[in-house]
């Protein structure tokens, strides 16, 4: 599947405050700027799988992903709940969207470090 990657960097404790607001306005930019659709990326720094869900649903609520192709998750090292990891968390709040969700991701706050470039064009084999 082929795109462009997301217009922001994928920190959901970041995006989370963002979206809704011009800065954060994903839908606008895949209208204007990639209407083939988006690979969105996100991971979690340090939130907590319970924080995690809740932010994502918000996005996921406030349509953030309704462009997306695919939605890449990073790896991560943020902890999980004794109810919920943070795979779960994701599952939890994106499974609906009906497109691929890949996770493990080698990009975010744990190494490698791999650089995804915003804007560019991706292809998910």
């Amino acid at each position: 599947m082929s795109a462009r990657t997301g217009g922001e960097p994928g920190c959901i404790g970041t995006l989370c405050n963002l979206t809704g607001t011009p800065y954060g306005d994903i839908a606008s930019f895949a209208t204007t700027t990639a209407p083939e659709g988006l690979l969105v990326y996100i991971e979690a720094s340090a939130d907590d799988a319970a924080t995690i869900c809740r932010n994502l649903h918000g996005m996921r609520m406030a349509e953030f992903f309704t462009n997306a192709n695919a939605v890449l998750v990073g790896r991560t090292r943020a902890p999980g709940i004794d109810s919920l990891t943070q795979h779960e968390a994701v599952l939890d709040a994106l499974a609906g969207l009906a497109i691929p969700i890949i996770a493990d991701v080698e990009c975010g706050h744990v190494p490698p470090y791999a650089p995804l470039v915003n804007r560019a064009r991706g292809h998910v084999l």
